[in-house]
Order: C-alpha cells, then sequence, then structure tokens
C-alpha cells in the first residue's frame, strides 16, 4: 500500500455500504404484504436515493485513476435521477414503477458490466463487477416480463436487494481481508 493509497476510501468501503443499503429494503419488502405500485415507487426511490447520497459521497474518496470511480458515480447520477422521479411520482402506479425498475438496472448493471471488461484481467474487482452487473441487468429483464403485477415487480425488487447485498456483503469481507493480507505482507 502506497502512502498515496492511504487517504483513499478501500472499496470494501463502498461495497459493504451497497450491502447494507440494499439489504434493509429488501427485508422491508420481503414482510410487508401490501407490494402496490406506489410502495414499490416509494421503496425504490428511498433506496435509490440512499445509494445515489452514500456511494457518490464514497466515490470521491476513491483515487483519481481508479477504475471504479467514474461508473459509481454514473450510478449515483442515475440512482438520483430514478430515486427522485420514483418518490415525487409514486401514485402513478405499476406503469411508472415498470420504467423506473427497468430503466434503473439497466442502465446501472451495464455500468458495471461495462467497468468490468474495461478492468485489467488481473484486477479482482473485474470478475465482481460483471456478475454483480448480469444480476442487475437481470432484474432489469425479468421485470420488463410483469406487465401489469405489482406483487411481482416489488417482490423481484426484494429478492434482488437480497441477494445482491449478501453479495455485496460477501465482495467486501473478500476484499478487506485481501487489504488486511496485502498490508501485513508489506510491513
Amino acid at each position: 500500500m502506497t502512502e498515496n493509497s492511504r487517504n483513499h476510501t478501500p472499496y470494501w468501503v463502498l461495497a459493504m455500504t451497497r450491502a447494507g443499503v440494499l439489504v434493509i429494503p429488501g427485508l422491508l419488502i420481503t414482510f410487508t404484504p401490501g407490494h402496490t405500485g406506489a410502495f414499490g415507487l416509494v421503496a425504490l426511490g428511498i433506496t435509490a436515493l440512499v445509494l445515489a447520497a452514500l456511494v457518490g459521497w464514497l466515490s470521491f474518496g476513491l483515487p483519481r485513476g481508479d477504475p471504479g470511480r467514474g461508473f459509481h458515480l454514473f450510478q449515483a447520477a442515475v440512482s438520483l435521477g430514478i430515486g427522485v422521479v420514483a418518490v415525487a411520482l409514486n401514485g402513478v402506479g405499476i406503469g411508472l414503477l415498470l420504467w423506473c425498475v427497468v430503466v434503473w438496472a439497466l442502465l446501472m448493471g451495464g455500468a458495471e458490466i461495462f467497468a468490468g471488461f474495461r478492468a485489467p484481467r488481473r484486477n479482482i474487482l473485474r470478475r465482481d463487477w460483471i456478475t454483480q452487473g448480469l444480476l442487475t441487468v437481470g432484474l432489469g429483464l425479468v421485470v420488463l416480463t410483469q406487465s401489469a403485477d405489482s406483487v411481482a415487480v416489488v417482490g423481484f425488487l426484494g429478492a434482488w436487494a437480497i441477494v445482491m447485498g449478501v453479495y455485496l456483503a460477501i465482495a467486501a469481507i473478500t476484499h478487506r481481508s485481501m487489504d488486511n493480507a496485502m498490508k501485513g505482507a508489506s510491513t
């Protein structure tokens, strides 16, 4: 670890933050019986706004040359836009919920896949980003087939949030262990 990298946010902090932000609404969705379009929009909107704030803030702590900085800032901007639309127009219903989930998932997942394929083959984050991107794009494609069923759309959103949250938590723990091992090897 270089002196310069000590002043930056470790990647595992960003992953663990995303995990926490996703698992909480995933569990709330799972244990809430009323999966209406309005509920889904509020759940997605609040999740997206919290992700935008935390991921955007933590992204500025990544080194300028870090391949994850740009796409995390992009994800924060997309989440902010979708979050504002979802919360402000939560009474519109299932049509807007479908649009918000699909657009959000495809943009977020697409950015993660793109960043994964752009990363050098030896970059330890490459596989994680591609997997996370595929899971998120998968959410968008599955929801696209649920044209009028708010229970299914909200349920898929909750299930995705839990799966992605657990995946991110495991990735964060793995990256933290690797960071600690590298620190021990360099001293």
